[in-house]
């Protein structure tokens, strides 16, 4: 509680001392920064599992037991996932010539998964939610005798608070109910810190690029862990976790995920092509990310009588790639500017609400993106 009163103080004086921009003249103005512009740098990359724009993947997804509505016998089945998501420029500033940039942005996303080849209804399968306080991004342009070979720019993105919450659909919870699971419903709902290095940003929209981002998050209250369970929702002995089983306020019993190791990390790369006079470029993205696979069942319709003996969730891998064009809009350069569409490919873990407990989990077929 303390730090969060701390990093709002922080920016407000930050607000405070910005706002006095509108009372200098307009050069000194503009190095004290500007309010709501868009900036071209820090935003998500094609291939991110977790972006901050808008993304539809409409294509073939494993079909696993645990979300497998309607009992398809296939393989797979035709899905579709859509990101709503958005990074809105709250004030930025320039310095030295544009050499240094500093930025304060808000983020937030929704991630919706639909069975849309489910016959009799078309299930929300889960839906995921995204929110942060004030993310802040430094950027450093490399000029004169700063430039390397290849590198023209980096960047650092850091934002001190973000919290996930997941919800599986109705029509997903009425049917565990029914189908007698020991587990109905779990809950993944925890905060976490996020830490984004950047080498080339594509600030340049028309120009080839490299891009090359490393990352990581962190729980700020591992000891909580990634996901928890009460009574209501199934039996908190099926979790197998070194937390143990205790009542909350009301006096519901809970059981809280193992506290293994409390980060994901993540390295992503992106390549764009020169655009062509019609605003057209190729675009070529990837990720590789190592994050916990949730140490439970959901298969399970059998109950423990007793906690389930401690275990640590397992680490894995996961991979994600996109492969597209882009279009440019021409004589403007900002939000809503380009549209890409593409291949995208994931396989891994399921990234998606209580259902990160499915291993082998992949999917491939048509992205769009609006950014």
């Amino acid at each position: 509680m303390r730090k969060s009163v701390i990093i709002f103080v922080l920016f407000l004086l930050l607000s405070c001392i910005c706002s006095a921009a509108d009372l200098l003249p307009d050069s000194v103005a503009y190095r004290a920064g500007k309010w709501f512009q868009y900036v071209p740098y820090a935003h998500s990359l094609y291939a991110d599992e977790h972006p901050e724009y808008f993304r539809v993947d409409m294509g073939a997804v494993s079909c696993k037991p645990e979300a497998n509505y309607g009992g398809t016998s296939t393989a797979y089945s035709m899905q579709m996932f859509a990101v709503f998501g958005a990074r809105i420029s709250v004030w930025t500033m320039d310095l030295q010539e544009r050499r240094f940039s500093l930025n304060v942005a808000q983020t937030a996303s929704a991630c919706l998964w639909m069975d849309v080849s489910e016959s009799t209804t078309v299930p929300v399968v889960n839906t995921d939610y995204r929110i942060a306080v004030p993310t802040f991004t430094f950027l450093h342009r490399l000029q004169g005798k700063e430039k390397v070979p290849f590198l023209k720019n980096y960047s650092i993105q850091f934002c001190p608070f973000k919290h996930e919450s997941t919800h599986i659909g109705d029509e997903m919870v009425l049917q565990r109910a029914d189908m007698g699971y020991a587990l109905r419903r779990v809950n993944v709902s925890y905060n976490y810190a996020e830490l984004n290095v950047t080498l080339n940003e594509p600030e340049d929209r028309y120009a080839a690029t490299h891009t090359f981002r490393m990352g990581g998050l962190i729980l700020l209250n591992p000891k909580e862990g990634w996901y928890w369970l009460d009574s209501r929702d199934g039996d908190v002995n099926n979790i197998a976790s070194n937390q143990p089983v205790h009542s909350n306020k009301i006096g519901i019993p809970e059981r809280y995920g193992p506290s293994g190791l409390p980060f994901e990390v993540w390295l992503q790369y992106q390549y764009q092509s020169s655009c062509s006079k019609h605003g057209f470029q190729a675009i070529v993205s990837a990720e590789i990310r190592n994050r916990a696979r949730y140490g439970y069942s959901l298969t399970e319709t059998s109950h423990a009588l007793t906690p389930r003996e401690a275990a640590a969730d397992p680490r894995c891998f996961t991979y994600s790639v996109f492969v597209g064009a882009r279009y440019n809009m021409p004589h403007y350069d900002g939000y809503f500017s380009r549209v890409a569409m593409g291949v995208r490919a994931y396989h891994g873990n399921c990234p998606y609400g209580m259902f990160r407990s499915i291993d082998n989990f992949s999917h491939v077929g048509i992205c769009v993106v609006y950014q």
